[in-house]
């Protein structure tokens, strides 16, 4: 049987979302705390990790259709680590992993990507 692909794509403008960055307690209300770590150990690219993370949060909730916040879906509820080659994979809390089993999605997956002035990523979902 053919697996249903969902799929959601964001695109972040790095110097605006430099602004974000600067306000209150943004960056603790959006990123999980691993997140935090591996951007803040980026000199150059901090802004751009951030925001390549940020863009993955926007694009999950696209591909689950949900949008953030709806169905009790949180930004730190959905995090990104890399493997020690570096490539991202996606983490999710336990009621997201909760929300995906209802939806009968059993796999996904992750891109991200940042260059200059834009930070994107793309997330695909899995459905049986």
């Amino acid at each position: 049987m053919t697996k249903k692909i969902l799929v959601g794509n964001d695109l972040v403008h790095i110097p605006r979302f430099e602004r974000s960055l600067q306000v209150g307690n943004f960056i603790q209300k959006i990123f999980h705390p691993n997140e935090i770590l591996y951007c803040e150990k980026k000199v150059l690219q901090k802004s751009s990790s951030y925001a390549a993370r940020y863009a993955a949060k926007e694009a999950f909730s696209k591909a689950l259709g949900t949008g953030l916040y709806a169905k009790g879906v949180a930004f730190t509820d959905i995090w990104i680590e890399n493997e020690e080659s570096g490539r991202p994979f996606l983490n999710i809390a336990e009621n997201i992993k909760i929300l995906l089993k209802e939806l009968n999605i059993d796999d996904f997956d992750i891109s991200l990507s940042h260059h200059i002035d834009y930070a994107m990523a793309t997330v695909i979902l899995f459905r049986n």
